[in-house]
């Protein structure tokens, strides 16, 4: 996946072209500007948020003729090294925007404060809420999108299995996918469902690491005799471990709910996904920039504005091995996004 991102980028490095729009800048002023996408370490090829962004850019370099450069650091140490250096080569440059892909970028921001004098140059850092000088924010806003799934599974007992801890968008998950279950508790064969929480490591290492996310749901699974629960998985690119496990096991009884890009053709386990449409906000505010629209110091976009969504896979029972009563009409899940979809906005309103 990482080496096809890589690739295309190139496509479209090498190949932009666009017409002039009615309120964009020509041509010629926008064949000379550059958008640079600062990706975090090792974050592409995630199947996830990374690489739905980097669609995002590259569906909008594509369509406007705006230079593209894609920057792929390989540690932390060299992560900052590009930073500094956009810092330095672009401080009076026209017309260049860089998007740093994750909040992880903030303690390089804060260490090193960007003072652009170029005309039309911005900075756009995902995933953060905070205020920082010479830097526009952008988060989607996860409560709701995960107190509705949290709503749909509470006839499941559930296994919320996350990368790391202390992180911003985990934790926010995490509290949105507990408290939708606490507000509709349920239960199965006459026994309250529960809900548990299992920490892979202890830093950001988590997020690439499938083969722990796999033993460890091999053990999880020794420990039932019938195992069923639905996986909630915090993990970013390890989730592919949980989707491993669950294919390499067609008899299983657990379910798991894709996480920030529609999954349902990765497993005939998940009959819903938790999506996230980064790409969509990130072409946006592109979009945005090239018609000179001033971005707000801070943008916060969810379930409400449509940025974040529940979407099931409508395959889902044709393909499945086991039944079970707890979805046993067709339209089980998608019922259940229609109950609570308006609870869960308010939720997330009133967080």
């Amino acid at each position: 996946m990482r080496q096809k991102i890589i690739w295309a980028a190139v496509i479209l490095i090498l190949a932009s072209c666009s017409h002039d729009g009615p309120d964009r800048l020509s041509w010629e002023q926008s064949r000379q500007a550059t958008v640079t996408v600062l990706a975090s370490p090792a974050g592409l090829g995630d199947n996830g948020f990374n690489d739905a962004m980097i669609e995002g850019v590259f569906a909008f370099a594509q369509e406007s003729g705006v230079k593209l450069r894609l920057l792929l650091p390989n540690d932390t140490t060299q992560a900052i090294s590009m930073y500094d250096q956009w810092l330095l080569d672009n401080k009076s440059q026209d017309s260049t925007v860089l998007i740093l892909g994750n909040t992880w970028y903030i303690n390089a921001v804060q260490r090193n404060t960007p003072a652009l004098s170029g005309k039309g140059s911005r900075i756009l850092l995902l995933e953060s809420n905070d205020t920082l000088q010479g830097v526009s924010t952008i988060s989607i806003n996860r409560y709701g999108v995960s107190w509705l799934a949290g709503a749909m599974t509470s006839n499941f007992d559930a296994l919320i299995l996350a990368a790391a801890p202390r992180y911003e968008v985990i934790d926010e998950s995490i509290k949105g996918f507990i408290d939708g279950r606490k507000a509709h508790p349920g239960s199965h064969n006459g026994k309250e469902c529960t809900t548990s929480i299992n920490i892979l490591t202890h830093d950001e290492a988590g997020f690439s690491m499938p083969d722990s996310a796999y033993r460890f749901m091999v053990r999880r699974a020794m420990e039932y005799e019938a195992y069923d629960e639905f996986i909630f998985p915090l993990l970013r690119g390890a989730q592919t471990g949980v989707i491993r496990y669950l294919n390499d096991n067609a008899l299983t009884s657990a379910l798991m709910v894709g996480m920030e890009v529609n999954m349902s053709g990765m497993s005939s386990r998940i009959p819903f996904s938790v999506v996230i449409h980064i790409g969509r906000v990130v072409n946006e505010c592109l979009t945005e920039w090239l018609s000179g629209i001033e971005w707000p110091q801070t943008r916060r976009l969810g379930l409400e504005e449509g940025m974040a969504d529940v979407e099931i896979a409508p395959q889902f029972r044709k393909h499945i091995c086991v039944w079970d009563d707890r979805y046993d009409q067709a339209d089980t899940f998608s019922r259940l996004y229609e109950q609570y979809l308006d609870e869960a906005i308010r939720a997330e309103r009133e967080q």
